[in-house]
């Protein structure tokens, strides 16, 4: 597991930076993004093995996200953080590909349970 090279995509910054911290401690490489286009300019330069992406995003979804990282690396790991109640959002994810899902509000370690699961 370590040297997993993870990209969190999540618009609220502190959150996003809380999580980044959190998974750097446990060892993991962390990139993050607080928006789409940022993410995808990561995933051109970078391979990811997880990606962690927010399905509400100010200029894309989460979904289309995990469409392109997958189109370019079929085996990075992906687990879509939707809001609590968006079941509807959390099947659709995971008929697109993503591997898991998990509603905010988000435990840290629930999160690496679920990246340690996939």
């Amino acid at each position: 597991m370590m040297n997993t090279n993870i990209l969190i995509v999540e618009d609220d910054n502190v959150f996003c930076k809380l999580l980044t911290r959190f998974l750097s401690k446990k060892g993991f490489l962390v990139k993050d993004a607080q928006d789409g286009k940022t993410a995808l300019k990561l995933i051109e330069q970078e391979e990811f093995s997880i990606g962690i992406f927010d399905y509400r995003l100010p200029d894309m979804d989460g979904i289309e996200i995990l469409q392109i990282i997958k189109e370019k690396n079929p085996t990075t790991k992906v687990v879509i953080m939707t809001r609590y109640g968006d079941e509807g959002i959390a099947h659709l994810a995971i008929a697109k590909g993503a591997d898991a899902f998990i509603a905010k509000p988000i435990n840290p370690i629930e999160l690496l349970e679920v990246i340690q699961g996939i």
